[in-house]
């Protein structure tokens, strides 16, 4: 394990973050050692002692932040101290006492502590986002906040903003002591934090989330199945474009993969149901009707099925839906509470079927139609009702002979009778069309070594023609034909392009990227002559295009590319998870090797909200897949 032999402690372990911080180690194999504010208190210590590998490697100690020297005995013999211990968040007097001493003078003792201990060489500060972005002059509009931005201390004590004083401050004596001692300091700025909660209180920032949708609930008068919906999107005067951004890129290099935010909060309503706290509501008005609530009923009201909040009453049509993308694709929107029209080449065929019936919701709320991409009309029942439709119907990738009839007629015609079909019905405005990155990159001149290949480049239907480029050439009359037609027809067009699409399989049989996947672990056979594999999840272009309907922003092209790899990258992860296959030892031997000749934006697509699944658990989940399928055997 990861952390076995080695000793750390995490200050301030009862509380939220902290909690999951003291969790995750554990279950690392690290030996914790967690000071709390009192060893008395159950509510500090009881949901500690409970997680696995408690009773094995975890100690308790008994520290104050305001008293030198308390956390010496924590810290001794650790080779890193997590120092999240924070003072409470929104003190409404008394600031100095309530945050500022905590914070500074409780952030240089713990870090007294550490620079006696020889074996300890870093500590890892939990800042705040609130650390960053109160600077001297405010936030320009579309500004990108980044880590080289750093909250003002007068402009906070100018404007009352204590808490952000205290956080900066505190980081700034760190940063100043760490200097001067020998530490290595490593600063966590995270904005407003959410999630699942561990311990048996309300948390800060918990009890913040509950307040906001309280408050809603007081100013509406809806129904408890419609309120977040009315929450997020229809009532609320903060809507638009957010004022700024916070770059992701330096997290993201270090690994940090983020939770989508709809999870998030599914996670945090679920967690706060679970735990049933009792909610503060102090800063509401006295007279409100909530303090008449009992926290049975306040629950009711705030915690309804997220999924059906989303989805329900929406009717929407997935073309193709038997396929490996689509069956994600369906599988999810009845998680999310749509109601999905699903076609499919033959209703009599089980294995176009049978795995989409299975899903959960589809009992309820998915109908199957038959329907032929090349006879036109064929979708019209589907897609009546429909606010949506997601063309996925795709012909087969790589066809080496008769191109027209396998690729060209259905990728283009197919494409047409879909739209036409989409045009008769008035309740219908968007369509969201799986594209490909084939239809991106092949121009006229390939990509230079280094370019950034985004959503404004195109394939060339003359160079892809004249190479036998069959499918690039598909993809890229397709939607040209698309883009044409629902431009003419009034219809609201977003493309996805994804790259090549690897991850778990719903259906019962091989797609072909799937295929392609296991003859280049079994034999070494390259898809691809150069080696160079762009990777995306088929989880993530299945979110990608629900992200494409739900966000009424969402326009044009959306590249999903996670990251590129050389096969030699692909077999070296697939070694290293799965050692006894003994082929997946030709990584070492392999051609492929050296950087990437290009990058492809993710920008677009991670403003969308695009969370990507890296390409090592990508792998390794494809390859379980496969094995739970018995299409890979080992």
């Amino acid at each position: 394990m990861i952390g076995e032999g080695k000793v750390v402690c995490v200050t301030g372990a009862s509380g939220f973050i902290a909690s999951w911080l003291v969790k995750l180690l554990l279950q690392c194999g690290y030996t914790v050692h967690a000071p709390v504010r009192s060893l008395d208190d159950p509510k500090k210590t009881q949901h500690l002692l409970a997680l696995d590998r408690a009773k094995e490697r975890l100690s308790l100690f008994e520290a104050s932040l305001l008293e030198e020297g308390s956390f010496e005995s924590a810290v001794n013999g650790c080779q890193c101290v997590f120092h999240t211990a924070s003072p409470i968040m929104f003190p409404v007097s008394g600031q100095q006492a309530q945050v500022l001493d905590p914070a500074v003078k409780g952030t240089l003792n713990v870090l007294k502590s550490d620079a006696k201990v020889p074996s300890l060489k870093r500590v890892v500060m939990t800042s705040s986002i609130s650390a960053v972005l109160f600077g001297a002059k405010p936030l320009e509009f579309g500004a990108v906040a980044d880590e080289t931005w750093f909250s003002d201390p007068e402009t906070c004590e100018q404007r009352e903003l204590w808490y952000p004083l205290s956080k900066t401050l505190a980081e700034n004596a760190a940063v100043e002591f760490s200097k001067n001692n020998g530490l290595e300091l490593v600063v966590i700025n995270p904005g407003f934090v959410i999630g699942p909660i561990l311990q048996p209180t309300l948390n800060i920032s918990s009890e913040s989330f509950i307040g906001l949708i309280l408050r809603a609930l007081l100013e509406h008068n809806f129904s408890h199945m419609e309120f977040i919906n009315l929450l997020m999107y229809k009532d609320s005067k903060y809507v638009g474009a957010p004022n700024y951004f916070v770059s992701r890129t330096k997290a993201e290099s270090l690994g940090v993969k983020f939770t989508i935010v709809e999870e998030s909060i599914k996670d945090t309503f679920e967690s706060l149901k679970e735990k049933k706290p009792m909610l503060k509501v102090a800063a509401l008005p006295s007279d409100s009707p909530i303090y008449k609530f009992t926290k049975r009923h306040a629950l009711h009201l705030l915690l309804p099925s997220f999924r059906e909040m989303i989805g329900e009453g929406k009717v929407v049509c997935v073309t193709g839906a038997s396929g490996f993308i689509a069956s994600w694709l369906v599988k999810l929107l009845l998680q999310r509470g749509y109601t999905v029209h699903a076609t499919v080449r033959s209703l009599n065929d089980p294995k176009k079927t049978q795995h989409l019936l299975a899903f959960d919701g589809a009992k309820e709320r998915l109908s199957l139609f038959e329907a032929s991409l090349l006879e036109e009309g064929s979708f019209d029942s589907a897609v009546n009702g429909c606010q949506c439709v997601f063309h996925t119907a795709s012909p087969i990738m790589f066809p080496v002979s008769g191109q027209q009839a396998q690729l060209l007629d259905p990728a283009v015609k197919g494409t047409l009778n879909v739209l036409k079909s989409a045009a008769k019905v008035p309740s219908l405005k968007r369509v969201v069309l799986t594209s490909s990155i084939a239809a991106v990159l092949y121009g006229v001149k390939p990509p230079e070594f280094g370019a950034v290949v985004d959503e404004t480049w195109f394939s060339d239907p003359e160079t892809c023609e004249q190479k036998e480029l069959w499918y690039p050439l598909a993809k890229t009359l397709a939607e040209n034909a698309a883009v044409e037609f629902c431009k003419n027809k009034g219809l609201e067009l977003v493309v996805i392009n994804p790259g090549f699409v690897i991850g778990p399989i719903l259906q019962p049989t091989l797609n072909i990227t799937s295929e392609g996947f296991i003859r280049l672990i079994e034999t070494g056979k390259e898809i691809f002559p150069d080696g160079v594999y762009r990777l995306v999840d088929v989880r993530d272009v299945a979110n990608a295009h629900i992200l494409a309907f739900e966000n009424t922003q969402a326009n044009g092209r959306y590249l999903l590319v996670a990251n590129i790899y050389h096969s030699s990258d692909i077999m070296k992860i697939i070694n290293q998870n799965y050692p006894s296959l003994d082929y997946s030892e030709r990584y070492k031997d392999n051609k492929y090797v050296g950087t990437p000749p290009f990058v492809v934006s993710r920008t677009k697509a991670e403003i969308l909200g695009v969370k990507f699944t890296t390409v090592e658990e990508s792998i390794k989940d494809t390859v379980e897949s496969l094995k739970e399928k018995k299409f890979l055997s080992f």
